[in-house]
């Protein structure tokens, strides 16, 4: 059998996928050849792998690469969870390791360009369009600046749309460490955003 695809449509039913059957049996089962066992496993952790990665990377392109791998890697690897954590913790590690080995490869000439949509000129100005554009870069610049722990934090919680409980459980820290991470992470980025650019940043973002 081969891993099935994982668009980010499957993150919609996030660990609601999972209700009724312990990882082990989903593990079980996936290992046994059943093709939606291995598909719920991924539709239950998508949304999470999706936030780490991209918490450690930033770079859009770079993040669905890596995550195709991570999803490889935790199909071949199943053999190797033994329940010691809990599965999310397991899957958590993976994508961290994943994210973290792209990170030390040395860096593109060029950096592929964002995706960014192009708007629809019924609905949206140009001025608007640029406007949500350039905070979207400075935030992103900004998440960068802070430590791989609150980042990530805060990308669960946020973008992966976890409970502090979920988060404490996915990175195996307390809750209230997690909360710390998250609230610490959300002052510093506050700072970051309200300072005033620098002639290269302007340059960057296109301010100039």
């Amino acid at each position: 059998m081969k891993p099935p695809s994982h668009g980010y449509g499957l993150t919609e039913m996030g660990e609601k996928a999972l209700l009724g059957e312990t990882d082990h049996e989903l593990v079980s089962k996936a290992l046994g050849g059943d093709q939606k066992a291995f598909r719920r496993i991924v539709e239950a952790h998508h949304s999470m792998a999706y936030a780490v990665v991209r918490a450690i990377l930033g770079n859009r392109e770079d993040v669905e690469d890596v995550l195709q791998n991570v999803f490889i890697k935790i199909y071949r690897g199943l053999r190797k969870f033994r329940g010691e954590s809990k599965l999310s913790t397991w899957i958590y590690q993976i994508a961290r390791n994943e994210a973290l080995n792209e990170r030390s490869k040395p860096r593109r000439e060029f950096e592929p360009v964002d995706d960014l949509e192009i708007p629809d000129p019924a609905s949206t100005s140009p001025e608007a369009g640029l406007g949500d554009r350039l905070l979207r870069h400075r935030l992103e610049k900004a998440l960068s600046h802070l430590d791989e722990e609150q980042r990530v934090a805060l990308e669960l919680k946020y973008m992966g749309d976890r409970s502090y409980r979920e988060i404490s459980e996915t990175m195996g820290i307390p809750v209230g460490t997690v909360k710390t991470h998250i609230h610490r992470g959300k002052i510093e980025l506050k700072r970051i955003m309200m300072r005033p650019q620098s002639l290269s940043d302007q340059k960057e973002t296109g301010n100039l």
